[in-house]
């Protein structure tokens, strides 16, 4: 995998197509570190998930984006959560 496809996904390959995954930011200027810390300890609750958490790169493939939280459903992103699994490994777990 390249530098480049770890920071970008490849046209037709973006979450984002799917409808299922969002970023979540502040306009410019604004300080975007109390919305991503809101993000990853409350997302769950809404069955949301930090698609790709710190630390999980050699596993997902895609560097830190505490922005990009994708639909999991309630229970899984619970279960996500708790266990501070990345979605790759609650699939292959679960």
């Amino acid at each position: 995998m390249s530098l480049a496809e770890s920071l970008v996904a490849r046209p037709g390959f973006s979450e984002h197509e799917t409808g299922l995954a969002l970023d979540i930011n502040l306009d410019a200027g604004g300080n975007n570190e109390d919305i991503y810390h809101w993000l990853a300890n409350n997302s769950y609750k809404y069955g949301f998930v930090i698609r790709y958490p710190e630390g999980e790169t050699y596993i997902t493939g895609i560097q830190h984006e505490p922005w990009h939280i994708r639909y999991v459903g309630k229970e899984a992103a619970k279960v996500i959560f708790n266990e501070s699994l990345c979605l790759e490994e609650y699939l292959k777990k679960y």
